[in-house]
C-alpha cells in the first residue's frame, strides 16, 4: 500500500506512547485518523496487532513481534535518510582565498592538498598576496594574513601564535657597521622589510621587548622591500641588510655562522597567523569546512609543519663569536 511506511510510523507511535490519544498529541494528528490507520493495518495484515479495552491498549504476541520488526524498518529508514543529508550537505563548490606567498609554500600547500583529498567536491581558488584588502577587493572568502595581530572593522578573526621573528645580519655588514649594543644602534643601519601597511604615519618600526619587560619601538629606514622571505633573507646573507626573519628560515645560516642574532636579549612581538573573514552565517559550507580544517591543523602542528616543509635541522640557536674586527669597527665609529 502507499502508505504502509507512515502506517509503520504510526503504529509504533501508538505502542511508544501507551495511548492514540497521547500518540496523537505526539505527532500532531487527529487521534481518529490514528485509530482508523490502526485498523486499516491490521486489515491489511489480517491479524490483531492491539487489544483495546476501555483503560489502555495491549500489544497482542503477534503485535510485539510485528513492533520488533518495525523497530528495525524505523532505523534502516532513520539511517538511509541520514546517508541522504551528509551527502546533500557535503561541502562542494569554489571556497576562494587569499595568502602569502611564504606561508603558502612552506604550510599551507600541503594542508590544502589533504583537505581536498577529505573533501573532493571542493574548488579552491588560492591568490597570493600579502593584502588583507583583497578579502573586499577581490571577493575572498576568508584571507590569510601573517604578522602581528589586526583587527579590521566588521571582520572575523581567529589567530594562531607562529613564534617571534629574529632580527639577523651578515659579518660583513656588520663589519661595516659595527654590532648594535642597543635597540638605539639599529637606527643607522639599512634593513628590508615586507610591504605591508607601516605604522600610522608612514613610518617602518621594530617594536623590541627586552630585559625587565622593558619595551623599545626603533624606526627603520628600508632599502629593500618585498613580501618574499627569501629576497629579504639573500639581501642578509649579502651584507645589504638587517633582517628580522622567522627563525625556521634563518636558523641554517645561524648555525653555520652566515647570519649573527642582533640583540640576543631583546624579541620582537609576537608573530601571529590570522584567519580574516566576514561571519561565518555567510560562508558557505566550503569555506566553513576549510577554515574549521585549517585552523585545526594550525592549532595543532604549524610549528612541525613548518619545520618539516622547509627541511632544515632542528637544532638548537646559537650566537656565534662575531669575526675579528667587529668589535673594533664599532668602537671606531663611536670615536
Amino acid at each position: 500500500m502507499e502508505n504502509d511506511l507512515n502506517n509503520i510510523r504510526y503504529f509504533s507511535s501508538i505502542v511508544e506512547h501507551g495511548s492514540l490519544t497521547a500518540a496523537s498529541e505526539s505527532l500532531g494528528v487527529a487521534k481518529s485518523m490514528l485509530s482508523q490507520r490502526l485498523a486499516s493495518l491490521e486489515k491489511e495484515l489480517g491479524v490483531q496487532l492491539i487489544t483495546r479495552t476501555s483503560r489502555r491498549l495491549r500489544l497482542t504476541d503477534v503485535g510485539k513481534r510485528y513492533y520488533a520488526q518495525c523497530q528495525v524498518i524505523l532505523n534502516e529508514v532513520a539511517r538511509a535518510s541520514g546517508i541522504a543529508e551528509s551527502i546533500r550537505t557535503m561541502p562542494r563548490g569554489k571556497v576562494r582565498i587569499s595568502c602569502p606567498v611564504n606561508f603558502a609554500q612552506s604550510a599551507l600547500a600541503p594542508i590544502l592538498a589533504s583537505f581536498q583529498l577529505k573533501f573532493p567536491e571542493v574548488e579552491v581558488v588560492l591568490a597570493i598576496t600579502n593584502r588583507t584588502a583583497a578579502l573586499i577587493d577581490e571577493g575572498c572568502d576568508f584571507a590569510v594574513h601573517i604578522g602581528t595581530s589586526v583587527k579590521p572593522s566588521n571582520l572575523v578573526t581567529s589567530s594562531f601564535n607562529v613564534g617571534r621573528e629574529l632580527l639577523v645580519a651578515s659579518p660583513g655588514l656588520l663589519l661595516r657597521f659595527g654590532i648594535p649594543r642597543t635597540p638605539a644602534d639599529l637606527k643607522s643601519m639599512p634593513s628590508a622589510a615586507g610591504q605591508q601597511p607601516p605604522d600610522q604615519g608612514g613610518r617602518y618600526m621594530w617594536h623590541l621587548h627586552g630585559p625587565e619587560q622593558v619595551r623599545q619601538s626603533v624606526q627603520h629606514f628600508p632599502r629593500l622591500l618585498t613580501e618574499d622571505l627569501w629576497v629579504i633573507k639573500e639581501s642578509a646573507l649579502m651584507g645589504c641588510a638587517v633582517a628580522a626573519l622567522p627563525p625556521v628560515l634563518c636558523r641554517d645560516a645561524i648555525d653555520d655562522g652566515r647570519l649573527l642574532l642582533l640583540l640576543p636579549e631583546w624579541a620582537l612581538e609576537e608573530s601571529k597567523v590570522q584567519l580574516i573573514y566576514h561571519s561565518r552565517r555567510g560562508l558557505t559550507a566550503a569555506a566553513r569546512a576549510l577554515i574549521d580544517y585549517l585552523s585545526a591543523q594550525l592549532r595543532t602542528g604549524l610549528r612541525g609543519l613548518l619545520d618539516s616543509s622547509m627541511r632544515l635541522e632542528l637544532s638548537p640557536y646559537r650566537q656565534r663569536e662575531p669575526v675579528a674586527g667587529l668589535t673594533a669597527t664599532r668602537r671606531s665609529q663611536r670615536a
